[in-house]
């Protein structure tokens, strides 16, 4: 005891009760040890007051010092946001610390595993999104306490851990459990779909969300207390798929609900002040006018049960505007319209139930026949009016005999009225509940499906008159605190064993007494059920029971009181309460007497049928939990609602131990609802009917202190000297508490910690603050704890002995108990399941008896018929078979004898008709008739060939004349130039400006002579070439001439002959029918599939092959002679011509081969086209507009194409080229070469310094591409380049989608902006390229510029989806590095915290050292930016995507600083200071000083944790330099500022200072930044590519590529 007194020294703070404050505080001013007598004087400063504290240590002894006040915990733990952390761990230190963190606008604080919510009755941002955010993944301990902290603890382990969770939520009325359950279902709704809340819910979450206004329109109400206060108990099961391997994202799937308790008597009786349920007002104020007149509603002051409290609004809220959140949240959760308004027709019918009078004559009750109110009601409900009035002012009694009806008096009558209210609203809840969990689990629910669930539940009442609804609730409550307890203590023991620790059983006060007198065997509920089943139970009787069974010295739990005999106390464990036994009986009851459920049963109205059926549904499941201890007579019986809550409870209780139970206590702070108001006397009463202090209790019996040895060691190393520093943390801490810490059991040391009993931490900080003081003037070198470590050894043995045997004891005894439990359990269900597979198999066995006899008859009857028919067909089919091939056969025969006679004289006429000609010369005649005609039309065009050629002279001439003129103008302008000059010498202004416009006209006539010297170079050209085609013509046709005069003239007896061949007519006629029809098919052929390109190409494979009869072989032939002309036939000539005439239709031809380069074919109009002479000669036109490819390929197989030496040598050879190329713009391995080897599988250049790779390197895919573009619009293939575009740009997506390299995504985001380019500059000289077609008049489709405008549009959706994607990827892979690196790594060796630094810093060592460090940052940011230059991108991208990165670092580090806790300290200030200075040095040297603007937040809120704050003008300063941070994150960060070495904590009244200044602005203040805010991609302005560079890698091989690139 002499230990204990040691730390009561002069000035020792200690707390002493107060019927105001709750405690006050007191210092020690005086201390008086004389002998056994101890006596204390303190001083308590807020109240004057001197207190006297005297005891004997044999006293102190007895009583474990329960004499002495508690002492205040150490300045370093004030404010802790655990209260576990506090060292003396008691109840004014834990009404100290809440009401500390309260005042500072902290509303959530840590007890243990449970979090304690003060409501704030205010807005406070603390429950956005963005917090939702950095809630989520995140550990408990890391981040400041919050409900999110909870909600993600049991997500996390719900996944993990593969087991379901619950979180009960409980506190009184008004205390915030109905806002904090609905903040949590919104963080699972959220945190599920990726911390996004922006209207992306699935319909699940939307109607899990959408319970919340239902249940509180139906089952909440305003009271004294509460506005808005829950009148039930709810237990949502909010079901989670499973995840797989497919499809591992877990999502909600659906909800289950199960309510408590429903508050019926609110239904019909309001105190003064309160509100009925919110749904009646909502319908009286939201209901269209049309709805209130059919359902008869008015204002609430006109309903009996909506005006007894006198209180129909609640300020601030708008009941029309909840009627229509409740009516959609009613369509969202899957209830029709049609169906609402069933539901508000019953809502208005009870309150029109209530409006009928009921009046007193004599000793009955009547009601008049004509009363509005009970006409409407039974219009309402579908219902007899006479019945239903019948039933309300009589009753029958069913005697063995005979049924005796009689009146009642009026308040039997009202109360009959008012339970028929109460029962159909409780029925009508119910419902609700039932359908919202049948469209909640629409899914389905799987087997072992996860589940989180949240119990909102009410919290422990006292009031001063205490009725059976507080009964009920306490004694839940009572089960719960029961179970809490259980749970505290056995993770107090699972934690000793897990840290193997030596302790002994905790033992704590079981409140299982308390319980079995409220549900035990002939317990309270018991004696309540038997009394409310007797004809003649009433409230005295009962009360009577009550004592005779309890009132007795044996029972501690239950007391009568002094005066009178109406009531009983119950001793709980949170306080006495007092109940009052008025109506026990009549609410324990609760139930509608048979004759008016019979009234309700016969209603027309089919709604309310179906809600009043679900009590025949419960009955059974409700009534089996009461049947077991009352036999067979209890069956028929009616459940109390008394056994109904009973029996929910206890399923409750069982799903509550299968889960892993999170518990969160709300409290009250003030009756006011005041905001950041604090009331200790109410507050410690809350505190004292939730548990939390009874669970501090629990906890201060075994070692409520504990810490890990790093920690400790970190802290508490200067307890002992530096030569017992240890590297090994564990050796350390064990050396720190033995020389420390006298008491061996003060103390245990675990596997990772070393835990304490109360007080210990608070002795350990005054040693460190007085060593930490004593070291300044000395250093200490005395060992302290290794005297006692013998003695320590020993009782550590003898205590393991004790407790081995203690413990192999209690196991047995366990075992033997399990043993006998699960043989009971094992035995019950045997049973259960016989009996239920014997009544199975009964009902199956008669159901299949009944389905074979019946199936049976119908299936004889149908194969009766069946056969019939069968029968019938058979007989049919065989005959009408026989029929068919009679007939068959004979006409076979005579078909077959008739082909065969026709066939053999057809046969016989034609080898005739073939000999006569064999012998004819009639082929001869035919010939020489068309080398004649083909002699005139080469003389025809010779003519035409001579005119062009002289009116090209004169166009020369006519150059030659206009080079002339322009020659003279070059003379005028160099003269004017050179007086131009010499007035310019004089220095004239006038005389510069007209200079230059002569300059400019010289420079313009200059092009203009080098225009007509080409022109004129050009035209000699073709004046030569046609002149050698005149020369070649002139030869060919001599020697066609000469060819007919060497063709000997046919003799007479030829020509009689063959006249006298009569076929040859006939056979002409056959070819001319056979050249028509192979015309018509060419003709569909090229209307058809087939494309005219084809055609063409076949067309001029025809005119340069060997078979040709008007052309001679090309000079690359075997031969310069003629092929024979009878080589080629009449027939098949024409088809030729047909096919090339078809061809000439098929499409025009652009203006240019390749990238507006001249055609190297000179193109003429054909024959037909042009002006004709007198003599019927074609003459050329003065335009030579272009022809299409298939016109051109025509006039080169006919010959009329003239600048070549021969008609096929030169222009053949050029087409032949052009349509190879177009044969692979179409081929489809065009399209193939460049995904697989431009894109797919491309050999990207890797970033390097050493070996740059030029432009043409890196942009040659684009490039190759853009090409490829250009090429297919000069080939009038716009569809076609269209789909090789829409391939090519979806094969990149694919690629740069994956992301597995920041190269390739640099790579491409540089080649997509460069063929962007590429594809703009094509599209600008399309146009220009249109406007001079529409100039000259010739026709354009726009097919071109439309796909242009398409692929280019693609092109920017593919840029920005590339960026987009990338920097989403990129902030992913820079989140794990942000909050190390930046707030966590401590560069500056002189300012090391406690993570990284202390004793572990100064042997080197570091507890960060695996993780991200600035420098690794920084050349994470340096890399990024070296791909982007090594790749050449856009600049203003570059500086975007950088920017962007500098963005997230700056958000994600400042948030992260606002939710830390136990982090802020003035050192952490320093080396954050010094990060977010190398951030800015990397930004300035490379180029993007704007981005640092995005670190200005995080580096002013460093420089406030540095800045002092220790006076009201120091925190003016702060707000001065802080500017960017509004007081509400100012708010924060001192709220979190916590006190380092040598530092002092921030007094209470500075940051009341800050609180009043961040609530004036609170509302247009926010706290977290908006990380996902980021500004939209800015696309750099395209530019011009003029030139298209055709390079291609030597080690790449693309043939079809380079073929079409060569051709450009």
């Amino acid at each position: 005891m002499a230990k204990a007194l040691e730390v009561y020294t002069k000035g020792t703070e200690a707390w002493f009760p107060d019927d105001k404050e709750g405690w006050v505080m007191g210092k020690l001013t005086a201390k008086t040890l004389a002998g056994d007598s101890v006596k204390l004087a303190f001083h308590i400063d807020s109240s004057g007051q001197d207190i006297t504290v005297e005891s004997t240590i044999p006293k102190l002894e007895a009583n474990k010092a329960a004499d002495l006040p508690p002492l205040q915990n150490p300045p370093a733990l004030d404010g802790t946001d655990d209260l576990a952390y506090l060292s003396y761990l008691h109840e004014p230190a834990v009404l100290h610390n809440i009401k500390l963190r309260y005042l500072q606008q902290s509303i959530y604080t840590y007890s243990g595993i449970v979090l304690i919510a003060m409501n704030p009755f205010a807005k406070v941002p603390l429950y956005g999104p963005d917090i939702m955010r950095e809630y989520s993944g995140k550990r408990r301990e890391e981040l400041e306490p919050h409900l999110f902290a909870v909600a993600e603890e049991a997500y996390r382990s719900m996944i993990q851990d593969k087991k379901n969770q619950s979180i009960i939520v409980s506190g009184e009325s008004g205390a915030g459990k109905t806002q904090s359950a609905r903040y949590i279902m919104r963080y699972f709704a959220t945190v599920e779909s990726g911390g996004s809340s922006s209207g992306g819910d699935s319909e699940v979450e939307r109607s899990v969300l959408a319970t919340n206004p239902i249940m509180e329109a139906f089952g909440n109400s305003k009271t004294t207390r509460n506005d808005n206060s829950s009148r039930f108990g709810k237990y949502m099961e909010i079901l989670f798929s499973t995840p797989t391997a497919a499809n591992p994202s877990v999502r909600i799937t659906g909800a289950k609900i199960r309510t408590y308790l429903l508050e019926r008597s609110r239904l019909i009786f309001q105190p003064a002040t309160e509100r009925n349920y919110h749904i009646f007002y909502q319908l009286c104020s939201g209901a269209p006018a049309a709805e209130r007149k059919d359902l008869g509603l008015g204002s609430w002051e006109s309903f009996f049960y909506l005006n007894q409290g006198q209180c129909g609004t609640i300020p601030g809220v708008d009941d029309a505007a909840d009627f229509v959140e409740t009516s959609k949240a009613l369509s969202d959760v899957g209830i029709s319209l049609q169906t609402q308004w069933a539901i508000f027709k019953i809502c208005a019918a009870l309150l029109h139930i209530g409006n009928i009078k009921i009046e007193a004559k004599r000793d009955e009750s009547h009601i008049a026949d004509d009363d509005a109110a009970m006409l409407q009601a039974a219009t309402l409900l579908g219902v007899d009016a006479k019945e239903f009035k019948k039933w309300i002012t009589k009753k029958q009694i069913i005697t063995r005999s005979e049924k005796i009806v009689s009146n009642v008096n009026q308040y039997q009558a009202i109360v009959g009225r008012d339970s028929v209210a109460k029962f159909i609203y409780s029925m009508l809840f119910d419902w609700l509940v039932k359908v919202i969990n049948i469209n909640l689990s629409k899914e389905g629910v799987e087997a072992g499906q996860r589940f989180i669930g949240v119990l909102d539940i009410y919290g422990f009442e006292h009031f001063q008159k205490n009725s059976f609804e507080q009964f009920c609730i306490n004694y839940a409550n009572e089960k719960l605190q029961q179970e809490f307890n259980a749970h505290v203590f056995k993770l107090e023991q699972e934690e000793y064993v897990a840290e193997k620790i030596n302790w002994s059983f905790i033992d704590f006060n079981d409140n299982q007494p308390c319980i079995d007198l409220i549900e035990g065997k002939l317990g309270i509920l018991d004696l309540l059920d038997e009394e409310s089943r007797l004809p003649s139970g009433a409230d005295g009787s009962l009360i009577t029971k009550l004592y005779q069974r309890f009132a007795v010295p044996t029972q501690k739990f239950f007391e009568k009181p002094r005066f009178g005999q109406t009531a009983f106390t119950i001793k709980h464990y949170a306080t006495d309460v007092t109940y009052d036994i008025d109506g026990f009986i009549e609410k324990n009851k609760d139930t509608v007497s048979d004759e008016q459920m019979a009234v309700l049963n016969s209603s027309e109205f089919d709604f309310l049928k179906e809600v009043i059926k679900i009590e025949e549904e419960v009955k059974p499941e409700v009534a089996s939990p009461v049947r077991g201890g009352r036999g067979p007579g209890a069956t028929a019986k009616k459940p109390t609602l008394g056994s109904i809550f009973k029996a929910s409870l206890v399923k409750l209780m069982e799903t509550i131990r299968q889960t892993e139970v999170h518990y969160i206590r709300c409290i009250k702070p003030n009756s006011a609802k005041a905001a950041f108001q604090f009331e200790p006397p109410m507050v410690l009463q809350q505190l004292r009917a939730c548990g939390v202090l009874e669970t501090i209790r629990i906890s201060c019996a075994g070692y409520p202190s504990r810490t890990q040895f790093e920690d400790f060691a970190d802290r508490y190393y200067l307890l002992v000297p530096s030569k017992d520093w240890d590297p090994n943390p564990n050796t350390l801490t064990l050396s720190i508490v033995r020389k420390v810490i006298n008491d061996d059991d003060k103390f245990q040391m675990g596997l990772t910690k070393v835990f304490f009993r109360a007080g210990q931490m608070a002795f350990l900080e005054k040693l460190r603050t007085e060593r930490q003081r004593a070291c300044v003037i000395m250093i200490q070198k005395n060992v302290r704890a290794g005297v006692y470590r013998r003695r320590y050894l020993r009782m550590r043995e003898a205590a393991i002995k004790i407790q081995t045997a203690t413990r192999a004891w209690q196991a047995r005894r366990k075992y033997r108990a399990m043993r006998e439990t699960r043989a009971a359990i094992k035995i019950q269900q045997t049973v259960r399941a016989w009996l239920a597979r014997k009544r199975f198999n009964r009902i199956r066995d008669a159901v299949v008896k009944v389905q074979a006899t019946y199936r049976m008859a119908r299936a004889k009857a149908e194969a009766r018929a069946l056969r019939r028919l069968r029968a019938a067909i058979v007989i049919q089919r065989v005959f009408r078979g026989y029929r068919a091939r009679r007939v068959y056969k004979a006409a076979k025969q005579r078909m077959v004898l008739l082909q065969s006679c026709v066939r053999r004289r057809i046969a016989v006429k034609e080898m005739r008709v073939l000999k006569a000609e064999a012998r004819s010369v009639g082929k001869l005649k035919e010939t020489n008739y068309k080398l004649e005609n083909k002699v005139v039309e080469l003389s025809r065009t010779v003519a035409a060939r001579n005119e062009e050629n002289a009116k090209t002279l004169e166009k020369l001439a006519a150059a030659e004349e206009q080079a002339r003129v322009w020659r003279e103008k070059f003379d005028k302008a160099d003269a004017g130039g050179k007086s131009a000059a010499a007035r310019v010498e004089e220095g004239s202004a006038e005389l510069k400006a007209e200079l230059a416009a002569v300059k400019a006209e010289k420079e313009k006539a200059d092009k203009e002579a080098e225009k007509v010297a080409v022109m004129l170079k050009r035209r000699d050209e073709k004046i030569e070439k046609l002149e050698e085609a005149i020369r070649a013509g002139k030869e060919e046709y001599a020697k066609l001439k000469a060819e007919k005069n060497a063709a000997p003239p046919p003799s007479a007896a030829a020509a009689a002959a063959a006249m006298a061949r009569p076929g040859d007519d006939s056979d002409s006629a056959a070819l001319r029918k056979e050249v028509t029809v192979l015309r018509e098919q060419i003709t569909r052929l090229l209307a058809g599939k087939y494309r005219a390109d084809r055609v063409a190409d076949q067309m001029l494979a025809a005119a340069t092959s060997p078979g040709n009869d008007l052309h001679t072989a090309g000079p690359h032939g075997s031969n310069g002679h003629p092929y024979p002309l009878e080589t080629r036939s009449s027939v098949t000539s024409q088809i030729e011509m047909d096919m090339a005439a078809a061809a000439a239709k098929a499409r025009p031809r652009r203006h240019s081969f390749v990238e507006g380069q001249p055609s190297p074919v000179q193109e003429r109009p054909p024959a037909s086209n042009m002006p004709s002479t007198a003599g019927g000669a074609a003459l050329p036109s003065p335009l030579t507009p272009r022809k299409s490819r298939a016109n051109m390929m025509i006039d080169t197989a006919l010959g009329v194409n003239g600048p070549s030496t021969s008609p096929m040598s030169a222009g053949a050879g050029v087409v032949l080229e052009a349509e190879r190329s177009l044969r692979v713009l179409e081929d489809k391995a065009l399209e193939d070469e460049i995904i697989d080897a431009l894109v797919t599988n491309l050999r990207i250049p890797l970033p390097s310094t050493q070996t740059v790779a030029t432009r043409k390197e890196i942009f040659f895919p684009a490039h190759l591409i853009g090409s490829t573009v250009v090429r297919l619009l000069n080939h009038d293939l716009a569809g076609r380049m269209l789909a090789v575009m829409t391939n090519v740009m979806k094969a990149i997506q694919n690629l740069t989608m994956k992301f597995e390299d920041d190269y390739v995504s640099a790579f491409w985001l540089s080649n997509c902006y460069e063929l962007l380019c590429v594809v703009r500059t094509t599209q600008e000289k399309e146009r220009a390229s249109q406007r001079r077609r529409n100039i000259s008049g010739e026709p354009g489709s726009g097919e071109a510029e439309r796909a242009l405008d398409k692929v280019r549009n693609d092109l920017d959706y593919l840029l920005i989806e590339i960026y987009h994607g990338w920097i989403k990827e990129l902030k992913k892979r820079l989140a794990n590095m942000i909050v190390p690196a930046v707030i966590e790594n401590q560069s500056l060796p002189g300012y090391i915290c406690k993570q990284s630094g202390g004793l572990w810093g100064k042997w080197g060592k570091s507890s960060s050292s695996g993780q991200f460090t600035i420098e690794q940052l920084l050349n994470f940011l340096s890399k990024l930016s070296k791909t982007m230059r090594c790749y050449y991108m856009e600049e203003s991208m570059a500086r975007q995507i950088l920017t962007e990165l500098l963005r997230v670092v700056g958000v994600s580090a400042f948030n992260h600083l606002l939710m830390r806790k136990n982090f802020c300290t003035w050192k952490r200030g320093v080396q954050i200071q010094y990060n977010v200075s190398r951030l800015e040095e990397w930004c300035t040297s490379h180029g993007i000083a704007e981005a640092t603007l995005h670190l200005q937040q995080l580096l002013q809120a460093a420089k406030l944790l540095t800045l002092n704050k220790t006076s009201p003008q120091d925190i003016e300063t702060i707000f001065d330099v802080c500017f960017l941070l509004n007081p509400t994150q100012i708010k924060k960060l001192l709220s979190l500022y916590y006190a380092a070495d040598f530092d002092s904590p921030l007094s209470p009244e500075l940051l009341k200072i800050v609180a009043s200044r961040a609530v004036m602005n609170e509302k247009s203040d926010i706290l977290l930044l908006d990380l996902e805010q980021a500004p939209d991609f800015a696309k750099p302005a395209s530019k011009s590519v003029d030139v298209i560079e055709r390079f291609v890698p030597a080690w790449m091989s693309l043939p079809n590529i380079s073929a079409v690139v060569s051709g450009n």
